[in-house]
């Protein structure tokens, strides 16, 4: 049995507050379990890969990765329920301006 963390209970909540439909979806075909353990693997392999690899700030990081888990994977969905043309963050990544660096001192 695969065994859900901290974090796979977050995308859940996440998941059950921001697109209902796909979770009740998702529990129908019985996919539900094994979604949020594929997000919750695929959340920490990046996060390993961003912060430890690339050196990656880790907040940084965490905004990244969290975009990757903000909606559940819609492969096997009906097209109604699947987010049209979209990024599975929900917003387009052509269309996604880059955020402003902050200034430092020195």
């Amino acid at each position: 049995m695969k065994e859900r963390t901290a974090l796979g209970e977050a995308i859940l909540k996440h998941w059950r507050e921001n697109c209902p439909q796909i979770v009740r979806d998702l529990e129908k075909q019985n996919r539900l379990e094994q979604a949020v353990f594929e997000a919750q693997e695929k959340t920490g392999d990046l996060l390993y890969e961003l912060v430890s690899v690339r050196k990656m700030n880790y907040q940084d990081a965490w905004e990244l990765a969290a975009q990757e888990w903000a909606l559940p994977q819609s492969e096997g969905l009906p097209p109604e329920a699947r987010p049209s043309g979209k990024s599975r963050s929900g917003t387009s990544r052509r269309n996604r301006r880059p955020r402003p660096r902050r200034a430092t001192s020195g």
